[in-house]
């Protein structure tokens, strides 16, 4: 059976340019990366699949 994990959402300010991912976690995390949002409300993670999303507040 496959089994089909759900990507955590980490809202982020309604300003900011870009954010940066690790994975989360030390010690089973992945290499620190900038992900820019450019003209995008969203931006998601290419290690681990996280998805950044600009609050609208």
């Amino acid at each position: 059976m496959d089994t089909l994990e759900k990507a955590e959402i980490i809202y982020v300010d309604k300003d900011a340019d870009g954010v940066w991912c690790d994975g989360g976690n030390p010690a089973l995390g992945h290499p620190k990366v900038w992900y820019s949002f450019e003209d995008h409300q969203k931006t998601k993670c290419g290690y681990c699949g996280r998805i950044f999303l600009k609050n609208t507040d």
